[in-house]
């Protein structure tokens, strides 16, 4: 009897290979879970970030952070703030909406001292991808929606107390009126009504 093997595994080993990750039980149990994963919810493929999101996450899962910051490691920005990706792959229940964001780096966390929380996340415009189409004021604020609606859970769990950090704004600014942090002020705003929040997130325009 011929057994089919799983083309994900076989790349999986590659990848760990890649990455130095111990050839272990373990290990292995993770690729193969994570195999199973990609077969069924990326049947057409994924990105190369997406994936090793996708190990650091199975590896938090199965309490191996070492694991998960070896992966984190081989990735940028997200080398930049391991222990705060390594929390919030821990905790997050929301990560296969958000993976596409944050492989790219265009939602990610980041420490700062005078944040009123003890997370700030980071907004980054300047790794979203559009389209010459897409590139006009209408466009624009349906992507800063999209995008804040599905970071808004961030802050259910303070309520709204936190810090978002926007950065390359600059380069989305298209036409003259009310500017983009504004009117991502404004979503906020709306959302903190929606969730009953009882403040709304702060912004830093980091540039």
């Amino acid at each position: 009897m011929h057994l089919q093997t799983n083309p994900w595994l076989d790349y999986l080993q590659e990848v760990f290979r890649e990455l130095n990750i111990p050839s272990e039980n373990q290990t292995e149990n993770l690729a193969q879970s994570v195999a199973a994963y990609c077969k069924i919810h990326h049947p057409n493929g994924v990105q190369n970030e997406e994936l090793k999101l996708l190990i650091a996450r199975a590896a938090c899962a199965v309490d191996r952070p070492e694991v998960a910051e070896k992966v984190l490691q081989s990735m940028h920005p997200h080398a930049r703030h391991i222990p705060q990706w390594i929390e919030i792959l821990e905790e997050l229940h929301h990560f296969p909406q958000l993976l596409p964001y944050f492989s790219r780096g265009i939602i990610r966390p980041a420490d700062w001292a005078g944040a009123q929380s003890d997370r700030m996340w980071i907004l980054d415009f300047s790794r979203l991808a559009l389209s010459q189409a897409e590139q006009h004021e209408m466009m624009i604020q349906q992507s800063i929606q999209n995008l804040l609606e599905q970071m808004v859970v961030f802050w259910d769990t303070t309520s709204g107390a936190g810090t978002l950090g926007l950065k390359g704004l600059e380069d989305l600014e298209i036409e003259k009126g009310d500017s983009l942090g504004d009117y991502v002020k404004e979503r906020l705003k709306q959302h903190a009504i929606l969730r009953n929040w009882k403040t709304i997130p702060s912004t830093l325009n980091l540039g």
